[in-house]
């Protein structure tokens, strides 16, 4: 049995990557994991992905961790829980795994550090499966799988909308180019 108290690496405990989200953090909802493997991909998320970073850049300010399907239902909007992971390997009421991605999600910032900075370092060190980039200034999507693709995405706000659209970017270009700047 696992417990929101428990270490789940040297830094994390289950708690702090599943009482994170604003919205987890102001209604009154388990928002725990059921299933004992996606405990097991916080784990991993935490060991691969967030104790490195940490270790790199100092406190991590996490921002958006585990989504239960009872907590996605209390989201309003710009949740994807088909594909961003946060729901690590939680299944529907069909019994099929809510994001065949698998593995387990976080976004999360450094203060007083660029973003940029950060998602670059992680493209350049870590075994990731997929980073959002929202910009310099805006907290970093980045997920861990057993299977990781190394895809980089950019999410820029389009001029005349507002709207994020994703933007792919082979991760050696997003290393290099001064056009992410953003």
């Amino acid at each position: 049995m696992y417990s929101l108290n428990d270490n789940c690496s040297k830094y994390f405990t289950y708690g702090d990557l599943v009482l994170c989200g604003e919205t987890a953090l102001s209604i009154e909802i388990d928002n725990q994991p059921l299933q004992d493997s996606s405990w097991n991909a916080l784990a991993n998320l935490a060991t691969e992905i967030l104790d490195p970073i940490y270790e790199e850049f100092g406190k991590l300010q996490l921002t958006y961790g585990f989504c239960s399907h009872a907590l996605s239902n209390k989201i309003k909007a710009n949740i994807y829980p088909s594909l961003d992971q946060h729901s690590c390997m939680e299944v529907n009421s069909k019994g099929k795994i809510i994001c065949s991605r698998g593995g387990a999600a976080v976004d999360f910032k450094v203060s007083e550090i660029s973003s940029l900075e950060i998602a670059r370092w992680i493209v350049s060190n870590l075994n990731y499966d997929r980073l959002y980039f929202y910009g310099k200034a805006s907290p970093i999507h980045v997920s861990h799988s057993e299977k990781p693709s190394g895809s980089v995405v950019l999410m820029r706000k389009t001029a005349t909308s507002g709207k994020r659209v994703p933007q792919n970017m082979q991760p050696r270009k997003f290393v290099e180019s001064t056009d992410v700047n953003f």
